[in-house]
């Protein structure tokens, strides 16, 4: 089977258009079923986890506040302790960037089937997280296993893991111009994936086929009015709306981050995290409901004018707002399963209608309709937040049936991207292709080889580790964000292994007590600052390694260089010489 798979897979790489769009139909018909399958057991495991609090003989209502942290514990088993599959826990859609960037589109074929079950758990237990991430990273693993069966090369399967990322979009999102355009913009800060278009529409239009035949044709977010955009006011007003996200954007961004990294440096069981986090949740959920699960129903009460447009109401969906972001932080950042994608809608939509109340109670009549608002702060919020301005907008659009706003979502979004340019909810987003590694051959050898690495590299002072110490008493001493190199009676022998050290001894003290530096050590070569990048670029390649040390000729360590300061420079002679 191997053999005919290989044999395909020539046919595939070198047959032009028409067989890479078959293999992208495919994968869209795969991860349609799969969707189909995410949707509808979803909705089964939410109604049996809810059922003991319903009906004559339900359980008191604050009691539900303990199902989060019993729903990250299971999550956390299954992961760590029953698949080990680490990049399955936190959110789909980074680890999907990251190993587009960084993996060569490699993806477990275990990923998606764990990914599945524990989004499932996460979701059905109250967990405040997006359906968006679980789909984009099991797309992603049915794209990469099959162009792994097929034995496509590397650019290719990373080409193919985007159409499966775009199918799972496309399908559960009933969006599928906008599921092929996230899939290809959200890679990047300020560039796209134009390469992986054509393949990421086929397989997206193919798996939202699939999915509104077996699910139905009603949109996302169903029931919205048309609200025809008319006026030099209401554009004003969008322009303000999308500046008015940009600092709660900051602090979705600051409050993820700052949970997933005291998580990580947590020095217990990596299994127990989710359900510490889902305690947090709990609590949360006890004061503001409305943020347990995915929260698309709070949004359609919102917009038939749940909330009065009154101070008390701008209070409440403020406390609510925040109270997401808390959430979702605390779901996501300590390993639960989930996305920050639909979070952000959430969010946005939730300021918007914060803003709808603004608008109101200071300048009443000024708008025609203010639940307007709500649809144009959840494109502008997603579109600063995660750094696609086009598939947020179109992402709004398709999810409630209605182009009608477009020249308002599209300058909301623009300017909450002018105040929000410095960060990201997508910490492996890079800026452009000449940043990421998946794009290293794609680089004009000319200009690599007349810049040196002393010219680029960072001068600074590298210090020594004995390879024979305990790893115990280097974890005392070393900051996790600097190079150490290592040595062996005075021999060099490599680079302390920063990863490793991060991501297994750091939670097990006990087992780092019996381990030398030398187990995390691993063999690298030291760069000279003779050397021109070309030369350098080909050693990273070959090692796999993110930062190298620098050595003059006599010898001595004289600075670091990452690979991400190549592209940098490359990207500055560039321009220089446009």
């Amino acid at each position: 089977m191997f053999r005919y798979g290989k044999r395909l897979g020539k046919f595939f790489a070198v047959g032009g258009y028409l067989p890479r769009i078959l293999l992208a139909t495919v994968i869209g018909l795969v991860t349609g079923l799969v969707a189909v399958a995410f949707h509808y057991v979803l909705e089964l495991a939410c109604k049996l986890v809810r059922m003991p609090w319903m009906g004559d003989a339900a359980l008191p209502w604050w009691s539900f506040a303990f199902v989060p942290a019993i729903g990250g514990l299971v999550v956390g088993l299954v992961i760590y302790k029953f698949t080990r599959t680490p990049e399955a826990a936190g959110q789909g859609t980074d680890n999907m960037i990251r190993a587009f960037h960084c993996e060569g589109g490699a993806v477990r074929a275990r990923v998606a089937p764990v990914k599945f079950f524990t989004s499932v758990i996460t979701l059905a237990s109250g967990g405040s997280a997006g359906y968006e991430g679980p789909i984009s990273q099991i797309g992603s693993g049915i794209g990469s296993s099959i162009a792994r069966f097929f034995r496509l090369p590397k650019a290719m399967r990373g080409q193919f893991m985007l159409a499966g990322t775009a199918a799972g979009l496309g399908a559960i999102f009933k969006a599928p111009l906008a599921g092929a355009l996230t899939s290809v913009e959200v890679l990047y800060r300020e560039d796209f994936e134009s390469n992986a278009f054509m393949t990421s529409i086929v397989s997206s239009v193919v798996a939202f086929t699939v999915y509104i035949a077996l699910v139905g044709t009603e949109p996302a977010i169903a029931g919205v009015p048309a609200f025809p955009f008319t006026s030099v006011v209401e554009l004003l007003a969008c322009a303000a709306l999308g500046i008015l996200c940009f600092p709660f954007s900051f602090l979705y961004v600051r409050c993820y981050g700052l949970c997933e990294t005291r998580f990580a440096r947590w020095k217990v069981p990596d299994w127990i995290k989710p359900a510490v986090g889902g305690a947090f949740v709990g609590a949360i959920i006890l004061a503001f409901p409305q943020v347990a699960g995915g929260g698309f129903d709070f949004i359609s009460d919102i917009m038939r004018g749940l909330v009065p447009h009154t101070l008390t109401g701008v209070l409440l969906l403020l406390a609510i707002a925040i109270a997401k972001i808390v959430a979702t932080a605390f779901t996501v950042g300590s390993g639960g399963s989930g996305g920050v994608f639909g979070p952000s809608l959430f969010i946005g939509g939730v300021l918007g209608a914060m803003f709808a109340g603004i608008c109101e109670l200071l300048f009443p009549g000024a708008v025609r309709v203010p639940e307007m608002f709500i649809l144009v702060g959840m494109a502008a919020f997603f579109a600063g937040a995660a750094k696609a301005p086009i598939a947020g907008v179109v992402m709004v659009c398709e999810m409630t049936g209605s182009y009608s706003l477009l020249p308002g979502l599209m300058i909301a979004a623009v300017m909450h991207i002018a105040f929000s340019r410095p960060w990201t909810i997508y910490k492996s987003q890079v800026l452009n292709k000449f940043a990421s590694p998946a794009h290293r051959c794609d680089m004009d050898i000319d200009v690599l080889q007349v810049t040196s690495v002393g010219e680029v590299m960072e001068p600074r002072e590298i210090k020594r580790l004995n390879a024979g110490s305990p790893l115990s008493d280097a974890l005392k001493l070393i900051d996790l964000n600097c190079v150490y190199s290592v040595y062996d009676r005075d021999e060099y022998a490599g680079i302390l292994d920063m990863h490793a050290v991060k991501s297994t001894f750091l939670s097990s003290p006990e087992l780092a007590r019996h381990l030398l530096v030398s187990d995390c050590t691993v063999r690298a070569p030291m760069l000279v600052d003779a050397m021109d990048l070309h030369a350098a670029l080909k050693v990273f390649t070959r090692v796999e390694i993110d930062e190298l040390c620098v050595k003059d000729r006599q010898g001595n360590l004289v600075g670091t260089l990452s690979h991400s300061a190549i592209f940098r420079a490359y990207e500055t002679l560039v321009n220089r010489n446009a």
